[in-house]
């Protein structure tokens, strides 16, 4: 019998990034070198998706990565855009004592998405915090992009730990992306609340910073 064709059941994309310093949630874990970053993304035409993130980082002065997984299932709305939900788990191979869980749900749209994401034990810590974050990108011009992120994290349990605020910490980024093909160049000016919670082993950076990163998308 002749090959019947078969429609593709998955999509496979991702990125390959160098960004000028690691960053999560507005804090710089490290020296603020630059470091190499990788993304996979696997969709399923049901809507179900899984991934992986991996960047180079460094804690204090211990040198390693960030690993992490996810998986979720996404949907799309009639109104337009399509709302999502699914759960991470993130290790860090030079302090697996700060490995965690959380999960998440969002909504996306054509410029933006807004995501909220719970954790049981944030950074390891028995602490239940809450992040919520709002992202979006405005084309001014087919040559660059306005981009924008604000996020907030909150903490919902009583206690003192090390990188967790009190109550709650702000971060933001306002940049311009400027995308070559399948390239983007990045510049950004960052903003993380400086409330002296820091993590252990990080060093002070300044609440105010420039980003720059490079990204390849596949």
């Amino acid at each position: 019998m002749a090959p019947t064709p078969v429609r593709a059941q998955v999509d496979i994309s991702g990125s390959v990034a160098l960004q000028s310093e690691y960053r999560y949630r507005g804090q710089n874990p490290g020296k603020g070198s630059a470091v190499p970053q990788v993304t996979v993304n696997v969709d399923g035409v049901s809507g179900w998706y899984l991934g992986g993130f991996a960047s180079a980082m460094t804690i204090g002065d211990l040198d390693g990565y960030k690993l992490q997984g996810y998986a979720g299932y996404a949907r799309r709305m009639r109104s337009g855009g399509s709302w999502e939900a699914g759960c991470s788990r993130i290790t860090y191979t030079q302090a697996h004592n700060t490995d965690f869980s959380e999960c998440y749900a969002g909504l996306s749209f054509e410029r933006g998405s807004t995501r909220i994401y719970y954790s049981p034990k944030y950074l390891g810590f028995p602490a239940r915090t809450v992040y919520a974050e709002v992202s979006a990108f405005y084309p001014v011009h087919p040559r660059f992009n306005l981009i924008a992120h604000a996020g907030v994290l909150y903490n919902l349990s009583e206690g003192y730990w090390a990188g967790i605020p009190t109550s709650s910490r702000i971060d933001a980024r306002l940049g311009v992306g400027i995308p070559f093909g399948n390239w983007t160049a990045q510049i950004a000016r960052e903003y993380v609340q400086d409330d002296g919670r820091r993590y252990i082993s990080y060093p002070v950076h300044p609440p105010k910073s420039w980003s720059f990163g490079f990204t390849y998308a596949f």
